[in-house]
């Protein structure tokens, strides 16, 4: 498991999109008192330095191999940072830094000189020469867009009078059409060495955050143990960890399809172009989730092949004949099979609460405060009812761990959401990554919904009244993890994951 986080750690790249909005909050409070500070002195030309020469506060180069792109200017908490700025594009042979470089010149030129008004909707095409565009926002529209002709451009220059990020709310400046794909640039240069400066990190939000999610549920798992053992004693063992069982089934599994496997597609498709690439990916991941178990038992097996069945005298396993019992109709697990589900429990677990603190993080990290505790709301909500679920099958007779053991085995797993925020905040993750992860743990869940917990709700031993309530039972696990999705969002660009309108 630390050797997966391990090289989690070192495959990580980039996060949830490039963002630089150094100006919101307290940020763009100052920024609105440095532009009336200029007003006042006479100064005409906002968002330049005193004294600083370069025309332009940002440059930067793309590849443009495609034929139609998109300028995006949105407002940002309820307005743009300007209502309009200046924008030179540049068509060049290739995208590289030095390409930017042997440009600058003209690019200056063509900001200081004479621009083409546009507004929201309008074509711009870049020139070799460098062509300058006055662009309007329109202030009774949220966003602002410019579609780009780069039929013969391979690559192209801007020069920006204002950094793209700063007109960022919840997507990126520049997409591809086709497919609504986030265009980063190759090579970028800010003059005022906006590029320098370490953009303040919530590290005190994000992490209590995690911390607060991971108390959470396990004081509530802690507060279930009693109601649990009261069901026990109060019914037929075998019917009580049937519904368990069923409840687990359900809950586990949605998450897997509601969550894990949804949201992993869209964070797989940031990372290829072509949709094979995405498809194999994605399917492998999954199918790899659902062996590994079963590989991990056959190993031990095989290191340790001479092994007795679950502990002599466990109460419910053996009658006085020697004979599994009707109490719960388990057969004993041998050793490598109950490591198998408690490997299976906990690194399932594991990687659902890291990429819950990816998702937490990168709220904290990119989005609104508001947004941000919204998701830590839901991540608890839903991780409440799946930790229940992992509860129910430790202590139950498939694997059979005592209360502590089991609780002590969900609440460091649980950490793993703190682990998440950390490795966001600290080193980057991207949106691919992410994604290849969450396919990975939901393939894990499902061996352990489908093949572990819903042949339960079989067992010959039920009556047909019996199996109704754990049908029951798995609809009601289903729907705990299916109300998140009553308000689930995603602080991610629109297009490019296809996560218009969502934040998890």
């Amino acid at each position: 498991m630390l050797a997966a986080v391990a090289l989690l750690g070192l495959s990580a790249n980039s996060l949830l999109k490039k963002r630089e909005q150094n100006r919101r909050g307290s940020n763009a409070i100052s920024d609105s008192i440095e532009h009336f500070s200029r007003a006042l002195s006479g100064d005409d030309h906002e968002g330049h330095e005193e004294g600083h020469e370069a025309p332009h506060e940002w440059a930067g180069i793309f590849d443009t191999s495609e034929n139609d792109y998109i300028w995006i200017a949105q407002k940002v908490e309820g307005d743009y940072v300007d209502p309009g700025m200046k924008l030179v594009l540049i068509s060049t042979e290739t995208a590289s830094e030095e390409a930017l470089e042997n440009v600058e010149e003209a690019g200056e030129e063509a900001i200081e000189g004479d621009c083409t008004t546009v507004t929201h909707g309008t074509t711009i095409t870049p020139s070799a020469d460098g062509t300058c565009y006055q662009l309007t926002f329109d202030a009774d529209r949220w966003e602002s867009t410019f579609p780009i002709d780069a039929t013969s451009a391979a690559a192209i220059a801007f020069f920006a009078e204002h950094v793209p990020t700063e007109f960022e709310e919840d997507t990126h400046y520049l997409k591809l059409v086709s497919t609504g794909e986030d265009i980063e640039p190759v090579a970028e240069e800010m003059p005022h060495g906006e590029e320098e400066e370490e953009e303040s990190k919530p590290w005190g939000k994000a992490l209590g955050a995690s911390v607060l999610i991971n108390l959470c549920t396990f004081i509530g798992l802690v507060f279930s143990v009693p109601f649990i053992a009261n069901c026990l004693k109060a019914a037929n063992p075998t019917f009580v960890y049937a519904v368990f069982a069923s409840f687990a089934a359900g809950a586990i599994l949605s998450c897997a399809f509601f969550l894990l496997l949804f949201e992993s597609t869209h964070l797989i498709a940031s990372g290829w172009d072509k949709e094979t690439d995405h498809i194999w990916r994605w399917g492998t991941m999954i199918l790899l989730g659902l062996i590994l178990p079963s590989i991990v038992e056959t190993c031990l097996g095989a290191i340790r092949p001479s092994e007795d069945p679950a502990p002599e005298g466990k109460e419910g396993f053996d009658d006085e004949e020697g004979n599994i019992s009707d109490e719960t109709d388990a057969p004993a697990r041998s050793f490598s099979e109950q490591v198998r589900l408690i490997f299976a429990i906990c690194f399932g677990d594991f990687m659902h609460n890291l990429c819950d603190g990816f998702f937490v993080g990168a709220a904290f990290k990119d989005c609104s405060d508001a947004m941000a505790w919204s998701i830590t709301i839901a991540t608890i909500l839903h991780e409440l009812p799946q930790e229940v679920s992992d509860y129910l099958i430790l202590t139950g007779p498939q694997v059979g761990l005592s209360t502590l053991k089991a609780l002590l085995i969900n609440f460091i797993t649980g950490l793993s959401v703190l682990l998440g925020a950390v490795i966001v905040l600290s080193v980057s993750v991207s949106d691919a990554t992410t994604g290849l992860l969450l396919a990975f743990g939901g393939g894990i869940y499902l061996q352990i919904g489908a093949v572990e917990c819903m042949p339960r709700m079989l067992n010959p031993k039920l009556s047909s009244g019996n199996k109704l309530y754990c049908i029951l039972a798995f609809i009601i696990g289903t729907i705990l993890i299916g109300l998140v999705l009553l308000d689930h969002e995603h602080c991610i660009a629109e297009g490019g994951h296809g996560h218009e309108g969502h934040g998890h």
